[in-house]
């Protein structure tokens, strides 16, 4: 009982901790990532406020049309932006950073003025690039790998690199083409490599030994969308259009406004349009000084969380109805992505937003599977339950039309079962090769409990006839004790010599005093017969010519019956009851799990010589389940006490004749042998 709830126990939990499994798994190796990813787009990248001190110059269309193509740029644009920002020292940008590239060998007089610029100015940051490589390195165990490592800086031409910090501008891509990512420093061997946009912050900050708290490479959340930051056009503040002291305090970037530059990326924040590069400097600035880094909750939290939701609304799902079960979802769908954009705007923490949700959406559906699982096993269970009570009625009508045979049907039942189990218990064994399954078993409980249904339409006067004469038997009697009466009255009228009517009269109770034994089940014998005969031919005439047979010709056939009770036709009626059988099992419907109950049930009274009836069948059309009923229904009806024509045979004697059937190829020897070791080994009689 203890092992039995244990496994229903485990049965009723399996799908909720294998769903936990999957759900950790979905959460740890973030399956489906893309569509996560653009989850995370969507909830986490949102547009802020966008601080009024960073301003971008942008070299725009505009400036490009008055100032002509930037290729044919002479750096003296640059340097006079620089003189014109930082005139007033008191209303000069608290840091210009130029996110443009001044390479190159020569030494212009462009390039003198920029020098002089930057010089003079002290708030300036320039750009640069890094070049990263590849190579193999050794572990301590001899175990190689790739390690990527900067193999050099291109950084602005020599005189200018020497007056002005530089930070590397190098974008960093996900594999979607997104930029979600950003460097701040790389510490190498060779030094510290500071990005553009950690070289502005620290500018910008009263602690900049805070930023170094930031790991290499940092997730950020992007402040504004394309085109939100202020954007002043070169020319614009070139020609005074714009005056310098706009720009008082402020953080002025400088850098490419125009598609031809070739400087714009994907961003997260708006999918539907490209930013370019000085303003994905911008976000990266705002993310460092306004601390808006985005971290990522450690996964085994997220593990642990997942196991924990679906394991709690498992519990939830698995007692409730499938509306509570839609609630639960639904519940999970709203709140967890609200809960986890709350955890991110208040902590910049964030939780993965589609893992748990499929787990959840997974659990409901495997749920609502489960459920319709357990509903259909219930009806099956009932309609299981409906057929054998069906089955177990039919069988007491059968049994209630007469006081015979009334425990043969369950008796034949049982006994099937029983050898089956025994039959699987040898296979266990290694006994046999027969094995019968739960299924074969309720298929041949129903057949058993079914195979005499066709005695429905056998008429009772047949099943009950206890004797060859049956209800024939007290007309009879009186007849004969009529006709004494008769041959009593013809001897004091003179009709008769007393002499001839006393021997009528002796013959007449001499038989009637044999009468019983005539009529029980048993063979008569040949002197028996011969007396019956002599009865049959016998008539009595009356007075005026009537003529009274002692035994009418259906008393005196019934009489002749060599054995049982039936006469002929009243066997044939009575072997019709498998044709009925075979017909109302028509008529009902089994389905897939009881298909052969009507075959077995129909065809128990055929033999494997193909002598049985009603259709004759043979040894190859004659399966294992149907040869076990037949056995049992033979041998149930030879030890049965409750046949008005004949005494229970003893087990022993009924295994004797059974032996002899079996010799005579009538039903299966090994099945037999089976029955013997199971009913005859510890019985005796």
């Amino acid at each position: 009982m203890i092992f039995k709830k244990i496994s229903h126990n485990i049965q009723n939990w399996l799908p909720n901790f294998l769903l936990i499994i999957l759900a950790v798994c979905i959460t740890v190796f973030h399956f489906p990532e893309e569509i996560e990813i653009l989850a995370e787009d969507a909830f986490y990248q949102k547009p802020d406020t966008i601080p009024n001190q960073i301003k971008i110059i942008a070299i725009d269309e505009a400036t490009l049309a008055e100032l002509g193509p930037y290729s044919n740029w002479d750096r003296t644009y640059f340097a006079e932006l620089i003189r014109i920002l930082n005139e007033n020292p008191e209303e000069k940008p608290k840091v210009i950073g130029i996110d443009v590239m001044f390479t190159g060998e020569g030494y212009s007089e462009g390039d003198r003025e920029l020098v002089e610029a930057v010089t003079n100015a002290g708030n300036v940051i320039l750009a640069s690039k890094l070049e990263t490589g590849s190579r193999v390195v050794f572990s301590d165990d001899n175990r190689y790998y790739n390690q990527n490592y900067i193999t050099d800086e291109t950084t602005a031409f020599h005189e200018l690199s020497q007056v002005s910090d530089a930070g590397f501008t190098n974008m960093i891509l996900d594999e979607d083409g997104y930029i979600r990512r950003a460097y701040t420093y790389i510490e190498t061997e060779e030094g510290i490599y500071k990005s553009f946009a950690f070289r502005v912050a620290e500018r910008m900050v009263d602690e900049p030994e805070r930023l170094y708290d930031n790991p290499s490479v940092v997730e950020f959340s992007y402040t504004g969308k394309p085109g939100d930051f202020e954007k002043i056009p070169m020319s614009k503040v070139l020609d005074g259009t714009v005056p310098a002291s706009y720009f008082t305090d402020s953080i002025v970037l400088i850098g490419a406004y125009e598609e031809g530059m070739l400087d714009s990326y994907r961003v997260p924040i708006d999918h539907s349009k490209a930013m370019y590069g000085v303003e994905c400097h911008a976000n990266v600035i705002c993310a460092l000084v306004g601390q808006k880094q985005v971290h990522t909750v450690a996964i085994w939290i997220e593990a642990i969380l997942a196991a924990f939701i679906v394991a709690g609304c498992g519990i939830v799902m698995r007692k409730s109805r499938v509306r509570v079960c839609l609630c639960t979802l639904l519940g999970v769908l709203v709140m967890y992505p609200l809960g986890a954009l709350l955890l991110f705007r208040l902590t910049n923490y964030k939780l993965s937003l589609i893992y748990i949700p499929i787990s959840m959406v997974l659990e409901f559906l495997v749920f609502l599977v489960v459920r319709y699982i357990d509903v259909q096993k219930k009806r099956a269970e009932e309609m299981q339950k409906m057929l054998f009570s069906m089955a177990d009625s039919m069988a007491e009508a059968i049994e209630g039309r007469t006081p015979y045979n009334a425990n043969h049907t369950k008796n034949v039942a049982k006994r099937c079962i029983e050898m089956m189990d025994y039959i699987n218990q040898m296979h266990k064994e290694q006994k046999t090769e027969l094995y019968f399954s739960d299924k074969d078993k309720r298929q041949m409980y129903l057949a058993a409990m079914l195979h005499d249904i066709g005695k429905m339409d056998v008429p009772l006067e047949v099943m009950d006839k206890p004797t060859k004469l049956g209800h024939m038997e007290e007309p009879l009697r009186t007849r004969l004790e009529i006709i004494i009466l008769r041959l009593e009255k013809d001897a004091l009228t003179g009709r008769l010599t007393q002499d001839e009517a006393e021997t009528q009269v002796k013959r007449i109770r001499e038989f009637l005093e044999k009468l019983g034994g005539f009529n029980c089940g048993r063979p008569l014998k040949e002197d028996e017969i011969t007396f019956i005969d002599e009865m049959g031919a016998t008539i009595y005439r009356g007075e005026y010519g009537e003529e009274i047979p002692y035994l009418t010709q259906e008393e005196l056939d019934d009489l002749h019956i060599k054995a049982g009770t039936l006469s002929e036709n009243e066997r044939t009626t009575m072997q019709s009851h498998v044709i009925y059988t075979d017909k109302i099992l028509n008529h009902m419907y089994f389905g897939s799990d009881y298909k052969d109950v009507r075959r077995i049930a129909a065809n128990h009274h055929e033999l494997l010589n193909g002598k049985g009836y009603p259709k004759g069948l043979g040894e190859e059309e004659l399966d294992v389940m149907t040869r076990i009923l037949t056995i049992m229904d033979i041998y149930d009806s030879l030890i049965a006490d409750d046949r008005p024509y004949k005494k229970p045979k003893p087990v022993k004697v009924a295994f004797d004749i059974l032996d002899e059937e079996a010799e005579a190829g009538k039903i299966d020897k090994e099945l037999l042998a089976i029955a013997k070791e199971i009913w005859l080994k510890d019985n005796k009689s």
